[in-house]
């Protein structure tokens, strides 16, 4: 049995990435209930919230989930509370650069107390190998194709390295929405595949319309990368917001552009989901939205992507050097 499903308890080794106002009960319910493991994209959300959140999961699957947590000590506390009462089947914890060891062992063995599974998504090979350590059971190395928060390594860099150094599944992240990049992953050794981009133009996903439409409308340099200034480096699409970003970090040392980057970018993200802002609002897409063309079911991504991927396998051993 593939290993990711054994350790989650899903059908299809298939993750739908958690993302901020678009990973919410609906969508994350048609992952799970398509076989995969749908994520509630909770992060820095207020406690009503996530609960809500959690039991409309529930009301609307009876497969596994799980919620992100952003592991930063002034968060996991909070978090934890909820976790402990709320018990979702898994916790998937969102890194941004420099684990501490102590940190993850001290709240993943209360996750696991709690009856979690916990999955963590690194970003490069040294926070992943302290996730390892601390006991997390699913490692997800994320490359920089992918939307949101990156760093400075892709995903065909991460992967064997990872699959080398750990002894645990490993799920590929980064620029995968179709079989050819699932084929490509499980060539490099991965267990399981992160979907994130691939899913914001899913029928289930309740973001703005518009939203769903410029990721179909994206090519394949629609996409920048801003923040580099804050550490915090985030593709997204290409946009008046994205712009005025990057002119701050042109024009100013990085301490001042950090300064002057948090009120421009302050609420940008809820601009786009909610109220389908295209210009002020951040749409925060990977490099592979150049592929996603229309808007389809959660179970029809899925399904479509392994299917694929199976054919290209099998086609595998008649490749000639």
């Amino acid at each position: 049995m593939n290993r990711v499903c054994e350790v989650l308890g899903i059908e299809k080794p298939v993750i739908q990435g958690p993302m901020a106002w678009i990973s919410t009960a609906p969508l994350v319910a048609a992952v799970s209930n398509a076989g995969g493991l749908g994520v509630l994209g909770v992060g820095f959300a207020p406690e009503p919230f996530i609960m809500d959140q959690i039991a409309k999961t529930r009301e609307l699957t009876d497969k596994p989930f799980g919620m992100n947590c952003i592991m930063i000590p002034d968060n996991l506390e909070h978090v934890t509370g909820i976790i402990t009462a709320a018990k979702p089947p898994v916790v998937y914890a969102d890194t941004i650069d420099g684990l501490d060891p102590a940190l993850c062992k001290k709240y993943f063995d209360i996750w696991h107390e709690a009856g979690c599974k916990i999955i963590v998504k690194a970003s490069h090979i040294a926070d992943a190998k302290v996730a390892a350590d601390a006991g997390c059971d699913v490692m997800i190395v994320k490359g920089w194709e992918g939307g949101g928060h990156v760093t400075f390594e892709a995903t065909t860099v991460l992967v064997p390295q990872a699959v080398d150094l750990l002894d645990m599944p490993v799920v590929a992240s980064g620029g995968l929405a179709d079989g050819r990049g699932i084929a490509a992953a499980i060539a490099m050794g991965a267990d399981g595949f992160e979907m994130g981009t691939a899913f914001m133009a899913a029928c289930a996903n309740m973001v703005h319309p518009n939203v769903k439409q410029a990721v179909i409308d994206a090519g394949d340099m629609s996409t920048v990368i801003t923040g580099y200034s804050t550490d915090e480096p985030c593709r997204q699409i290409k946009n008046k917001l994205a712009n005025e970003l990057i002119a701050i970090e042109a024009n100013h040392t990085k301490a001042e552009a950090a300064e002057l980057l948090r009120p421009v970018a302050e609420s940008s993200l809820k601009k786009a989901m909610m109220e389908g802002d295209m210009e002020d609002g951040a749409v925060m897409a990977g490099q592979i939205t150049a592929l996603i063309k229309e808007e389809r079911p959660a179970a029809v991504i899925i399904d479509a992507a392994i299917a694929e991927a199976k054919e290209i396998l099998a086609k595998m051993p008649a490749f000639e050097f």
